[in-house]
């Protein structure tokens, strides 16, 4: 489990399935994941199962946001290898990816977990290279990819054909410095845009 100063980032898990459901039936949540369109249950749940495979395979992956003060399903924040079927992109890249659900839009959620997320990625995991897809008319997840040190790189194709810019951040050099305790989210000792991944 990760911690931001405003949200608990926990491993994807059978308790999360239902929050995800529900925000997979949310036109504005998902007008911006493929073809954009709500997922019935069963597109939602192949992905929920996918999510927790990735998790048992490779010891990271999707993590549900909670906000810590209030226990409330924010979103989920995800990190994992991309898969095959993507052009111009191998399945061993790994991406970052944000949904916040609507009510919580606007508050700097996705920006503070994808952070956390993009230095655990550069800390505990070592990778020298994160990516995102993000739709062009994805604004508002274009400044959070931004907002966290990433730029944009080129254009592609998603798997059902829609136009996709990719946003890329290599890994801090040595004089770049370790990224503060506060800023990453990880706790020490004693103290988981669009998303149709995978």
């Amino acid at each position: 489990m990760l911690e931001t100063k405003r949200l608990i980032l926990e491993p994807w898990h059978e308790r999360h399935r239902l929050d995800f459901q529900r925000m997979c039936r949310l036109p504005e949540v998902m007008r911006f994941i493929g073809p954009g369109e709500p997922w019935e249950e069963q597109q939602a749940n192949e992905m929920f199962e996918r999510a927790r495979s990735h998790w048992a395979e490779h010891g990271f992956g999707w993590h549900a946001a909670i906000e810590r003060k209030s226990g409330t399903w924010v979103g989920l924040i995800n990190l994992n290898y991309l898969g095959p079927g993507l052009e111009g992109l191998g399945a061993d890249e790994v991406e970052i990816g944000w949904w916040v659900t609507p009510a919580l839009w606007g508050r700097g959620y996705a920006s503070e977990g994808a952070a956390c997320l993009r230095d655990e990625g550069f800390g505990r995991l070592g990778l020298e290279r994160i990516i995102a897809r993000l739709q062009p008319a994805n604004l508002a997840s274009a400044r959070v990819a931004e907002k966290i040190g990433m730029n944009l790189e080129r254009e592609a194709r998603g798997r059902t054909g829609e136009r996709l810019q990719i946003y890329a951040l290599g890994r801090p050099g040595p004089n770049a410095g370790e990224p503060s305790k506060q800023a990453s989210g990880i706790r020490d000792p004693e103290l988981p845009a669009d998303a149709r991944r995978l």
